[in-house]
């Protein structure tokens, strides 16, 4: 089912109560959540797909995500089960439920390490692997513990979105890497405590313990893949929106925003020549380039010399590969290998490439025994692309395909020495690098995961929903923290400044 819409027609639209600018998952959501509540919401997006990083494709009849590969908290109870649930498109979604006892293996030094679902569970099956590390798993988990109860949007407790306590986590102060050798000095245990930080595409120095605990605490609750992609969330979402009168509009790109004497945002433009009008408008695209829209010197230089000094997370180099049918065994969980001594992310040496990798088998609701397809995942700088940044898809020539054919043989040799079935099992392989990323997303140097929210510059790398102009709103991964439960929990934080929220977080406790 498609739900996107086009609009050429030259000349304004009417004016909408909310404006939001791309359609990533955070930009969706709040267009569903105030829809639900009354608002007229207009959704623009600039490429003919709607829903950022929870796109699918398609080759060869085969089903591949790009960007939202699996989620956490959704069991009946669990945040992301409540949320949907109340925006009435849960039951909708085609899911399945990771093994309880692994919903992730950590691979490292060649040892397997089991990720499992329920806090006890989890501690038992780390514990088995590090019998005399007891304490030090306990600390872990009562830290990441800590963490899941310290949100109140993810708790659904009401609160005031000015109040800094509940704005700035001081979780995020404390840094990762070294809060997980300060409980422990077996080396294997902190890298296995470590091992879901490819998650997070930044270096162990500047990790901040939220994120990563907040991560943990979310796969540890349930973890789920979609089945048949995830872009059928984007296409419900955006459901939700069009029944309630609202426009999505697809291949419109926004080129600047239109403000009156007031620095207000009266309307925007886009390359179709459409003048949108709104009321409040909310940018789910980077925050770089939301400065982009604007007229000079709309916002304080010190302001926008803050932002652009903010670093980007990692890229990644992903290889999606087309299985012989009957060939290769589905697993239901992910795995991670570590291809180092460190399994924390550095970017002290790029060469030293592949460092590590993210392994699954998508879900299908054909499959049974047998996988059909596989991706794999490997962090990468973006220094080896930079030459080709100016350019456009399809359009880097044969320096840039060698590239990429090269780096796919170097990762795929590493896969192998894991899963040694695979190499007589592809058919076929595509692949994507951080420019891929930068082509569908916008996301700077192919950012991944958008900016670092630094554990040494916790205030200055904390980007807030509002702006100081009064009617521009940000949200997506770039504002609270990644991911589906961050970018979920941040969409509320922003409709906080907007609306009522302490009524929609009662809607949302009350549904499940």
């Amino acid at each position: 089912m498609q739900l996107t819409s086009h609009r050429y027609t030259k000349g304004p639209l009417k004016e909408f109560d909310i404006v939001v600018v791309g359609s990533g998952l955070g930009g969706l959501l709040c267009g569903a959540i105030l829809s639900k509540e009354g608002y007229s919401v207009c959704i623009v997006e600039k490429n003919k797909a709607i829903g950022g990083n929870l796109q699918s494709f398609e080759r060869d009849g085969v089903i591949f995500n790009t960007g939202l590969h699996y989620f956490g908290s959704g069991d009946k109870g669990q945040f992301i089960y409540k949320l949907y649930q109340y925006l009435g498109i849960y039951d909708k979604l085609r899911l399945r439920r990771l093994d309880i006892d692994r919903f992730d293996i950590i691979n490292f030094k060649n040892k397997e390490y089991p990720l499992a679902q329920g806090l006890e569970n989890f501690s038992e099956k780390l514990v088995k692997k590090f019998p005399q590390e007891g304490r030090a798993i306990d600390n872990f988990i009562s830290k990441i513990k800590q963490v899941g109860l310290s949100g109140h949007y993810f708790n659904l407790q009401t609160f005031d979105p000015d109040e800094n306590p509940v704005i700035f986590n001081p979780l995020r102060a404390i840094n990762a890497y070294r809060f997980i050798n300060s409980i422990t000095s077996n080396y294997d245990l902190r890298n296995v405590m470590a091992g879901l930080n490819d998650l997070l595409g930044g270096p162990k120095e500047k990790i901040n313990m939220y994120i990563l605990g907040m991560i943990y605490y979310t796969f540890i609750q349930s973890a789920w893949r979609f089945v048949d992609g995830s872009s059928q969330l984007a296409e419900n979402l955006a459901g939700i929106i069009t029944s309630n009168g609202g426009e999505v509009l697809t291949k419109n790109k926004v080129v600047e925003f239109l403000l009156n004497g007031n620095k207000v945002i009266t309307s925007l433009k886009t390359n179709q020549d459409l003048e949108i009008f709104g009321k409040r408008f909310i940018s789910d695209i980077h925050p770089f380039s939301t400065i982009e829209l604007l007229p000079r010197d709309t916002l304080r230089k010190a302001y926008v010399d803050r932002l652009k000094g903010l670093e980007n997370s990692d890229g990644m180099f992903t290889l999606y590969i087309i299985l012989k049918p009957d060939s290769f065994p589905y697993l239901n969980y992910n795995y991670t290998c570590g291809l180092t001594d460190d399994i924390w992310i550095s970017r002290k040496s790029d060469d030293i490439w592949p460092h590590s990798y993210w392994f699954e088998t998508p879900a299908t609701s054909h499959s049974g025994d047998f996988a059909r397809a596989v991706t794999i995942l490997s962090p990468i700088g973006f220094d080896r692309f930079r030459k080709w940044s100016d350019t456009d898809t399809d359009k880097r020539g044969k320096e840039y395909e060698d590239l990429k054919t090269s780096l796919a043989e170097k990762l795929l040799s590493r896969v192998y020495e894991q899963f040694p079935a695979l190499k007589s099992s592809i058919e076929k392989y595509y692949c994507s690098t951080p420019l891929t990323q930068i082509d569908y997303t916008g996301s700077p140097e192919g950012s991944a995961y958008g900016l670092i929210k630094d554990s040494e510059e916790p205030i200055k790398s904390h980007v807030l929903p509002k702006t100081r102009i009064s009617n521009l709103f940000l949200t997506g991964q770039n504002t609270n923290a990644h991911g589906m439960l961050g970018v979920s929990t941040g969409a509320l934080i922003t409709i906080a400044h907007i609306t009522d929220i302490n009524n929609i977080i009662k809607k949302i406790r009350d549904a499940g």
